[in-house]
C-alpha cells in the first residue's frame, strides 16, 4: 500500500470513529462520507498524467510528514475501517445491517488500538505532580485569571 492510500484510510478511520461517537452530528457524518469518497476516487484519478504525478508527489510528502513512524497495525486497522465504511455507505437495504455490523466491529478495533494510553511512567509522573500541588477546581482557576484582567473604566 502506498503512503497516500494509508493517509486517506486513516482519515476515514478517524472520521468513522468520530461519527459513531456522535451520530447526531451531521458534520461528523459528512466528514465520513467525504473521506470515504476521497479514498474511493483515489484509485481512479481524473487528472492528466503530469498533474497526477505532481499531486501524487505532494501527497506522498504530506503522508510522510503525517505518518512520522509507519505503524503497520494502525495501517491495517485503518484499511479495515475504510473498506467497511465504503461498503456500508454503498450498501443496499438487503445488506445494510451486516455492512453496518462490519463497520461497527472495525471501528471498535480502531478505537481500541488508537486510543491514547498512559504507560506506568506517565502514571507515576501524574502521582508526583499531585504531590506537588493539590487539584484545583476550575472555578478557582477562572476566578484567578479573571482577576488579572483590567477592569473596564467608564468613559
Amino acid at each position: 500500500m502506498d503512503d497516500l492510500a494509508a493517509l486517506l484510510e486513516r482519515q476515514v478511520a478517524n472520521a468513522a470513529s468520530a461519527w459513531r461517537h456522535t451520530k447526531a452530528d451531521t458534520e461528523a457524518y459528512r466528514r465520513l462520507v467525504v473521506a470515504t469518497d476521497e479514498w474511493e476516487t483515489y484509485g481512479t484519478p481524473t487528472l492528466t498524467e503530469d498533474e497526477t504525478a505532481q499531486m501524487a508527489a505532494q501527497m506522498r510528502r504530506a503522508a510522510r510528514h503525517a505518518l512520522v513512524s509507519r505503524d503497520d497495525e494502525a495501517t491495517r486497522l485503518a484499511h479495515l475501517v475504510t473498506v467497511a465504511a465504503a461498503a456500508w455507505l454503498r450498501a443496499t437495504p438487503a445488506t445494510d445491517a451486516e455492512a453496518y455490523r462490519r463497520l461497527d466491529r472495525a471501528i471498535d478495533e480502531w478505537d481500541a488500538y488508537a486510543a491514547p494510553r498512559l504507560d506506568e511512567a506517565a502514571e507515576e509522573l501524574l502521582d508526583q505532580l499531585a504531590d506537588d500541588s493539590a487539584p484545583v477546581a476550575i472555578s478557582e482557576v477562572v476566578a484567578e485569571i479573571y482577576a488579572q484582567f483590567p477592569r473596564n473604566k467608564p468613559l
